[in-house]
């Protein structure tokens, strides 16, 4: 047998030197362990943004980054910014799970997006996009959301936030309107109400719930067993820049939130306008003095791609941005309405500004409601009042225009400096200047007409806003002299307004309803020389 030692050695080194890059191999993954066993290499950090989405305008868009790979268990920060697209704001941009609400589009865009994550040594970013598809606004909310208004009051020479605590829970967007829904909802129900027409009550009549639909047709958004909440300023707004991305409220928990829809309605008449309605999740019922209440505390009107605007004196616009409303206790569970205006006008001989929305005026039954179809040539000067939320007797049933007795009271400046009391519509009451006679209330419903089905009953058709009209004849000079209004509320035998949400005539027992509201002195602002008023045409 024949050896060729050279080729046998050049075998043996072959193989020697495999066997030698094996265990080098198979050492370093082991990571030097006793039992041999391979160690993967460690991983390096990373941050992942999540996955794309495709959402509608209008929609609260939830972030959720995850970082990993970062060693010993590290303190991470996080940093959310827009790489491209249309404007937005997150709720915040320094955690791991911001919020924002996709912004209104007129045609589908994209928003790009990155996050960074830290642990003060080594940052790793990652992206990702978010679809924007327009929403499916209806013909009733475009109409709303016009930025048109007419002969619109302001309520103050600055422009500023009068109120915004939530109003009522859990009763918007709502599958249907039945007892059964509402009791579920923590509504309430007149079941046994009957109208003196014998026509059959409607669903207005017998709750002051709302269903989802009924919400998508009126508002930008939608809404899922939601809260109301109104935001009163002190201009009108300019609607066609009113998104739901302009108000960012903190609850008293800390928590950031976004409105799920935003609507003009029910003030939405173009002499109206200055109070916006949002409805989302915003808290629950509780007290304010109750450890587990939740309720908002703070709104900030944020910049947007469509910076909310407000109209003032001479048309002046002014860009909301910026402007904060702060409250520790005001929610409809703690205290009910309350005024936070009231301006005194002489009658104009056609009102301005009255209706505006042929739709709107020929289905909800209220129109005509101004002091001139009410009160005709009597009508001297109209003192409007404005308030935090829609006041009604219980929460259900609506105010009459033959109320003024049982729930308000003005107060003039008498002959010789003393307060003259005007608590009696219909009578003559002698103040500085002259006399002043209180007709009764207008910026409800129709007068009553018998012949046509209108009584004031519990079936009483009124528009249920955020104004209430109290129409008095008499001197130019004795309006002058007029001072404050008040709501006496429980005192005496005056009676309480109540915001949507309340107990009803026939309240379902165990269910928390928003409370009465409060005894409450305003101030009038004498508007007779200058009315406060201003106009403006359609923007889109």
């Amino acid at each position: 047998m024949n050896l060729d030692l050279g080729t046998t050695m050049n075998d043996f080194l072959k193989y020697y030197f495999a066997v030698i890059l094996v265990s080098v191999t198979l050492g370093g993954c082991s990571g030097g362990g006793d039992d041999g066993t391979a160690t993967p290499p460690a991983a390096m950090p990373a941050v992942n943004a999540g996955d794309d989405q495709n959402v509608i305008e209008d929609e609260v868009v939830s972030l959720r980054a995850a970082a990993s790979g970062f060693t010993g268990n590290p303190s991470i920060t996080y940093n959310w910014s827009r790489v491209d697209g249309p404007f937005m704001i997150f709720t915040d941009s320094s955690v791991a799970n911001p919020q924002f609400v996709a912004p209104d589009v007129a045609s589908e865009q994209q928003v790009s997006l990155e996050v960074t994550a830290s642990d003060g040594t080594t940052t790793v970013t990652d992206t990702l996009v978010v679809t924007i598809a327009p929403g499916d606004e209806s013909p009733l909310t475009n109409a709303t959301f016009n930025g048109e208004l007419s002969g619109a009051d302001y309520w103050d020479t600055e422009p500023k936030i009068l109120s915004a605590g939530m109003g009522f829970d859990n009763i918007i967007g709502v599958n249907e309107i039945t007892e059964g829904a509402a009791l579920e909802a923590g509504g309430a129900w007149y079941g046994s109400v009957v109208c003196t027409s014998d026509q059959e009550p409607s669903d207005s009549n017998r709750t002051s719930m709302a269903t989802a639909d009924g919400v998508r047709n009126v508002s930008k958004g939608h809404a899922d067993f939601d809260d109301g909440l109104p935001i009163v300023f002190s201009w009108p707004v300019a609607t066609e820049t009113a998104d739901v991305s302009d108000f960012q409220f903190m609850l008293n928990t800390g928590e950031v939130v976004f409105p799920n829809s935003v609507t003009l309605l029910p003030n939405w008449e173009l002499n109206e306008r200055n109070t916006i309605v949002v409805f989302g999740d915003f808290g629950n019922r509780g007290k304010p003095s109750e450890s587990d209440a939740v309720y908002p505390v703070r709104l900030d009107i944020v910049e947007d791609a469509t910076p909310l605007t407000l109209i003032g004196p001479g048309g002046l616009e002014f860009s909301a941005v910026g402007l904060i409303w702060a409250s520790p206790d005001t929610t409809g569970y703690g205290a009910g309405p309350v005024l936070v205006g009231a301006k005194l006008n002489v009658v104009e001989t056609v009102p301005s500004g009255e209706g505006g929305l042929p739709l709107l005026e020929q289905n909800i039954g209220a129109m005509p409601n101004d002091e001139i179809s009410l009160y005709g040539e009597a009508a001297d000067f109209r003192l409007r009042v404005l308030t935090t939320g829609g006041f009604s007797p219980n929460g259900i049933t609506g105010l009459h225009p033959d109320d003024y007795d049982d729930f308000f009271r003005i107060h003039a400046r008498g002959e010789d400096g003393e307060s003259v009391l005007l608590e009696n519509a219909g009578q003559d009451y002698a103040v500085d200047g002259g006399t002043l006679r209180v007709l009764g209330l207008s910026d409800l419903g129709q007068a009553v007409d018998e012949e046509n089905g209108v009584f004031y009953d519990d079936c009483y058709s009124e528009d249920r806003d955020n104004y209430i009209d109290i129409i008095l004849s008499g001197d130019l000079d004795a309006a002058r002299s007029v001072t404050h209004v008040e709501i006496p509320s429980l005192a005496g035998d005056y009676q309480a307004f109540y915001n949507p949400g309340g107990p009803g005539p026939e309240p379902f027992e165990g269910i928390r309803y928003t409370e009465p509201g409060p005894a409450d002195l305003e101030p009038v602002i004498i508007a007779i020389d200058d009315p406060m008023r201003v106009s403006r045409s359609i923007q889109r």
